[in-house]
């Protein structure tokens, strides 16, 4: 090993002689310089090498080489001499870090994130090692679409070559025939290769315009067209030319075989992708938007096509029906977006949602519906929009009173879930209907949700607040909520209504006859399913709670009723050590004594664990004496048997 090391060092002679020799490092930095270099050899040269020992060599190579760039301007910019010859030192860096890179991906050749970070370098540096790399990975990872893509980027924006450019999507769609990026990729090649040819047909005067729709919107149109003066004019003949020519009609006679051809390639690669990918419904509409930003004869046609094909395949859907509503207005999702919505693309939308609910009356689609009307208020609040949005049809729904008729119809129709109930409710409650949002909650949590844990928190928080905004909390009010909040807590289990006991026992603390209620019915629920030792504690959340409102006394009298329970859970266990260890420490014999009963009656069950051995252990170094910590050590020793590595801190 040190031998190849050392011969390794001696190559690089010739590179650290013309740095010192150009006044670039001095021989104290060139000295560390060989010191860092043959500290990251020998870590290569380790059986098994790491992939952050490579990672680690190149970036202080990188910097390495940075730091000598920076160097050479700054001496360059300070004698004057702006074309210094280059020299052995500028292009061993690079050669270094190319090298370094090999090693790694012949060492690490499942690791695609490092072959990226190796083909990335070679473009930047434009190193003729890029061609032999994207073999190498194209071979190694053959059913990576990203590869395939970034080999024809590199082939067809840095090479030039768009033949092997399509070479290898050809051989890409062969590997990967469903990936959809691969397919949208190529199409965007093809239209992009079509493009750049007319416009070296418009640049040699034989044609004109581009395949690419201007994106350009109607303030920068207008402030182009008021600022003429700041544009340079390259030949005013030829644009007298184009406009006589416009005016003459023979642009619109003139077969544009671009245009055709663009559409030709569209439909080629439309109908082998819908082949490949047929229930793909992202990658029709990717080919809309390709379509629409690109200017091809006949678009308006095959636009029509694709529609027709993504009705027949996706018409039993609501991605569909949302898709297509969504099209028929702005992007209200968009923060930038200043265009206003019109009254008629409103009503256009809500009639394609119309129809959708006729042919997929489901959940979906309701939730759908609901989802783009609260975009359409959201948008409406941002108060982008005049006042009069909905001013010009009179008969077009306003979003707000819409979104509850669609709430209403859904549960008519039996299609409401749980999420849209609480939607609605919380629509209500926004628009400060509170007495129809409790109504509403009453009679759904009476109803087919009965058991639903969201629904029955927000009718709890409803109750409350009209409780508290009405009157003064009374026996006969908390009653009249607190039966019908015991009933469903009694039904469901103790995991999935932690929400619902949370509130309630935070709301009725301060109430002691409810609160003792609830604590009698979480003994019954926890005799019958016992504790948890995982997530949320029921028995510990209690505990804490009369820990704080009554003090030690009542919580240590409540915690013993929990830990005669069945299977009361280890986080019943440490929460009560930690309770009495806070006393145990400031001095308290019987808090110490407690503590170490709690102990013991947890490892009766939780014999196994670990970490309560430790804690234990931990407990007598400090609190007991070095007998009984003795006695606790040997204890672990002798019951966790195999498991005894898991404890090297009781050897403390």
């Amino acid at each position: 090993m040190a031998d190849v090391v050392q011969f390794k060092l001696e190559r690089m002679l010739p590179e650290l002689d013309d740095l010192e020799k150009r006044g670039l490092f001095s021989r104290q930095e060139i000295a560390e310089i060989v010191k860092q270099r043959r500290k990251f050899e020998y870590r290569l040269k380790r059986p098994s090498p790491l992939k952050q020992d490579f990672v680690a060599y190149i970036d202080y190579e990188k910097s390495l080489d940075s730091l000598r760039l920076l160097r050479k301007k700054a001496q360059m910019k300070t004698t004057g001499d702006r074309k210094l010859k280059k020299s052995v030192s500028d292009y061993a860096g690079v050669s270094r870090i190319i090298e370094i890179y090999r090693l790694a991906t012949t060492r690490f050749k499942g690791d695609i994130e490092l072959w990226f970070q190796y083909l990335e370098f070679c473009r930047e540096r434009r190193n003729g090692r890029m061609k032999k790399a994207l073999a190498q990975v194209i071979r190694f990872h053959p059913k990576v679409p990203g590869v395939w893509i970034y080999a024809a980027a590199w082939e067809f924006d840095s090479n030039l070559n768009a033949a092997a450019a399509r070479a290898l999507m050809h051989s890409g769609l062969r590997a990967c025939p469903t990936s959809e990026d691969l397919w949208v990729e190529y199409l965007r090649m093809e239209l992009t290769y079509l493009n750049k040819l007319k416009a070296r047909k418009v640049v040699l005067g034989e044609d004109e315009g581009t395949l690419a729709r201007s994106g350009k919107s109607a303030k920068e149109e207008q402030w182009r067209d008021e600022n003429k003066e700041l544009f340079i004019v390259l030949d005013d003949k030829r644009e007298e030319d184009k406009l006589s020519n416009l005016h003459d009609g023979d642009s619109k006679e003139k077969l544009d075989l671009f245009r055709e051809q663009g559409l030709s390639v569209l439909q080629t690669v439309y109908g082998g992708s819908i082949k490949a990918l047929p229930s793909s419904f992202s990658l029709r509409t990717k080919f809309l938007d390709i379509l629409e930003a690109t200017d091809l004869g006949h678009s308006e046609d095959m636009r029509n096509e694709i529609l027709a094909d993504m009705k027949r395949d996706f018409s039993k859907e609501p991605k569909y029906w949302d898709w297509l509503a969504r099209q028929e207005v702005i992007d209200l999702n968009n923060p930038e977006t200043t265009e206003a919505m019109t009254a008629d693309q409103l009503s256009r939308a809500i009639q394609v949602y119309e129809e959708g609910l006729k042919i997929v009356p489901s959940a979906s689609m309701f939730d759908c519906y609901a989802k783009f009307l609260m975009d359409v208020i959201r948008f409406k609040n941002k108060g982008s929009q005049s006042s009069e949005l909905f001013s010009t049809a009179s008969h077009v729904m306003d979003p707000i009173s819409h979104l509850l008729v669609v709430y209403e119809k859904a549960e008519t129709m039996g299609c409401i879930t749980e999420d849209l109930a609480c939607q609605h409710v919380s629509f209500l409650l926004q628009l400060g209907k509170v007495d129809e949002a409790k109504t509403l909650a009453e009679k759904l949590c009476s109803g087919k949700f009965s058991e639903a844990v969201q629904l029955w928190a927000l009718r709890f928080s409803i109750e409350m607040r009209f409780i508290q905004k009405n009157c003064t909390p009374n026996k006969a009010a908390l009653s009249s909520i607190f039966e019908p909040l015991r009933s469903v807590l009694l039904k469901l289990p103790i995991l999935e209504a932690e929400t619902i006991w949370l509130m309630a026992l935070k709301y009725f603390s301060t109430h002691k006859k409810f609160f003792d209620k609830l604590v009698e019915t979480s003994i019954s629920l926890l005799a019958k399913d016992g504790g948890s030792d995982d997530g949320f504690s029921l028995s510990t959340t209690i505990v804490n709670f009369v820990l704080q409102r009554d003090g030690l006394g009542s919580a240590r009298e409540l915690y013993k009723r929990f830990l005669a329970l069945p299977h009361p859970g280890l986080s019943l266990y440490r929460n009560c050590i930690e309770l009495e260890l806070n006393l145990a420490s400031s001095g308290d014999k019987i808090s110490l004594g407690n503590v170490r009963k709690l102990f013991e009656t947890a490892l009766t069950t939780y014999d196994q664990d670990v970490r309560l051995w430790q804690d234990y252990y931990n407990m007598e170094i400090k609190m007991g004496t070095s007998e009984t910590a003795a006695a606790v050590h040997w204890r672990a020793r002798k019951t966790l048997k195999k498991s005894i590595s898991l404890v090297p801190s009781l050897d403390m």
